[in-house]
């Protein structure tokens, strides 16, 4: 007989998160490449307790194993962030995006689609940082993933980095090659997004090129954009030493003006 395929469940903290408080507002958050849903729950409860309905999906391949990552692909990320957004819309009148770092390319792809109303872009790559990636495609036919520790996770608050759940053992390669060509369709499609915007990135990120905020900002289409800088937080911004300063900018931007 052939062997059942295993499957393997995410541990609860990466689990998909849906809180439902309001019918009028409800706002998706979408988490990053190699990251789960357990990096946007903090935000996400804020902005519950706020008064908004939330949904935190978790795309395939994530907060399972590194293996069953490589066997995924972004398209099936992006199109578990676009039935996410249905779901939502059916539960409240007005649906907004908050994406982190791959979440926030998925929130300009969705806008530029949906025209969504108010998006917040938080880390957000204008392109990958390490030059690396041009050997992907070769890289790809030899190996499904480069197992290099990522000791950081993208996080400089120690006490936070020990309980971020995300893979710190190695990259997908396909995946990678994959989500650099997702990032420039992103970019792309800035000029029609006129979409409000709130762009929130870190001086001390170390992952994304530093000029991604100002980049995106300067192609967007909206009227009604605006960046917030912080300085001691790195890559994954919800759950760092700013995650309460990322939280409030958000809660003003989507439930207050």
């Amino acid at each position: 007989m052939k062997p059942k395929k295993q499957i393997i469940a995410p541990p609860v903290k990466a689990a998909a998160y849906f809180n439902k408080k309001s019918s009028e507002t409800g706002i998706l958050l979408l988490h990053g490449f190699t990251g789960t849903p357990a990096e946007m729950r903090y935000l996400a409860e804020k902005l519950n307790e706020s008064g908004a309905t939330v949904y935190v999906p978790r795309y395939p391949g994530h907060g399972t194993s590194l293996i069953e990552m490589a066997n995924s692909s972004v398209d099936a990320w992006f199109t578990a962030a676009r039935e996410a957004l249905f779901e939502l819309k059916a539960h409240c009148n007005n649906v907004y995006i908050a994406g982190l770092s791959m979440g926030g390319i998925f929130a300009i792809l969705l806008a530029r689609e949906f025209a969504i109303q108010k998006i917040a872009l938080m880390s957000v790559p204008c392109t990958l940082k390490e030059k690396t990636i041009y050997a992907a495609p070769v890289a790809g036919l030899f190996t499904k993933i480069l197992w290099v520790p990522n000791k950081t996770k993208g996080v400089c608050d120690e006490a936070a980095r020990k309980e971020h759940i995300c893979y710190d053992d190695g990259i997908p390669v396909r995946q990678s090659w994959q989500l650099f060509k997702t990032i420039k369709k992103a970019m792309k499609a800035l000029p029609y997004v006129d979409s409000q915007v709130l762009i929130v990135q870190s001086k001390n990120d170390q992952v994304i090129p530093e000029h991604s905020a100002e980049y995106i900002y300067s192609r967007l289409g909206s009227e009604h954009k605006q960046i917030v800088w912080l300085s001691k937080s790195d890559h994954a911004i919800t759950v760092d030493y700013e995650k309460d300063i990322v939280a409030k900018h958000c809660i003003e931007f989507f439930l207050q003006q």
